[in-house]
């Protein structure tokens, strides 16, 4: 794997599944001569404290990426404590299915704020200081339903197309700062917000499992994009360039509606 040698990560999201994940994937990882630093944000102080316990290197600091306030000021305390991070992963996400006969714009609401503008509250103050100090890396969780529209994801999928188009547009502005993004795309993955779904998921994967595709994608090189699992990945980057008629079939198939 690529030698990178990242001595402040910072895991937003990090309470519960993919983010939670990360985490105890980077601690299972991380040597324990290394003086390197994990710091975990969410929302619950209790779960991040619980999640501590594992490793003296692991530190919580709470932070609710919907408001500014909270981000700022958890960013100055882990500049101010640990220097300003060398690698940020945007784990933070809000999931609901929305069937159309549900179609809310408070629901849609609730998706924005915290996948697609949450990001942006914390992309702010980071991409400025990372540029200031000439290099760093983000990796932002999208996914895979951010490629094309998918059934009942009314309210989840444009924020993850937002968020992908967004990452496509700073990786090309980016070039020759020192600053990285890259954009996470995973398939399904189990967790509480999943397990909502009424549907079958195709290709589902553990926590675990999708937690092991980004910590390799982050280590092996400086690729745009991880994305996983591989055969669902293939099969909607086929449906990105097909006719929409061709489309409409194959997601009515993949999906067993």
């Amino acid at each position: 794997m690529k030698n990178k040698s990242w001595q402040t990560i910072w895991v937003i999201g990090a309470s519960a599944g993919i983010g939670a994940a990360i985490v105890q994937k980077f601690t299972t990882e991380t040597d324990e001569n290394t003086t390197r630093h994990l710091i975990i944000s969410a929302r619950s102080q209790k779960a991040l404290e619980e999640m501590a316990l594992a490793s003296p290197r692991i530190f919580a600091i709470p932070c609710d990426v919907t408001d500014i306030s909270s981000v700022d000021a958890a960013l100055d305390v882990i500049e101010t404590d640990y220097g300003l991070p060398d690698l940020v992963i945007y784990c933070a996400g809000f999931y609901t299915p929305m069937p159309v006969s549900e179609f809310s714009r408070d629901t849609i609401a609730k998706h924005v704020a915290v996948n697609y503008q949450g990001a942006v509250n914390c992309l702010d103050p980071l991409l400025r200081k990372m540029r200031a100090r000439g290099h760093g890396e983000i990796a932002i969780t999208a996914s895979v339903a951010g490629y094309r529209g998918l059934p009942k994801a009314g309210a989840y999928g444009p924020t993850k197309a937002a968020l992908i188009n967004l990452c496509e547009t700073l990786r090309e502005e980016l070039t020759g700062s020192g600053v990285i993004i890259r954009v996470i795309n995973p398939g399904f993955v189990k967790t509480r917000l999943t397990d909502k779904n009424d549907f079958d998921m195709p290709y589902l994967q553990t926590p675990q499992q999708a937690a092991n595709f980004i910590y390799n994608g982050l280590c092996k090189n400086n690729d745009f994009e991880i994305a996983f699992p591989p055969p669902f990945v293939r099969q909607l980057k086929i449906g990105r360039i097909l006719p929409y008629n061709w489309y409409f079939k194959m997601i009515e198939r993949v999906m067993q509606k």
